[in-house]
């Protein structure tokens, strides 16, 4: 794994980081509260969410760089 992958891997769950504290002050402001089970279940949900469009991503660059996506000739 290269480093600058690594770099966008750790930046995008500071995004995502980044997001819930927003949305944390956003919800308390509106004097709205969530539960620890709901942090819980709304932090794996980014989570998850990450993981498998990062993983889809790495999957499309991976086939598209040793050429599972070159058409070698016309379909019939």
């Amino acid at each position: 794994m290269s480093l600058r992958l690594i770099f966008w891997i750790a930046a995008a769950f500071v995004a995502l980081g980044a997001l819930l504290w927003g949305l944390a002050i956003f919800w308390q402001g509106m004097g709205i509260g969530i539960s620890g089970h709901g942090w819980f279940a709304f932090i794996l949900g980014g989570v998850f969410t990450l993981a498998l469009s990062m993983g889809l991503f790495l999957l499309t660059f991976h086939s598209a760089r040793h050429g599972h996506d070159d058409i070698d000739g016309p379909s019939t």
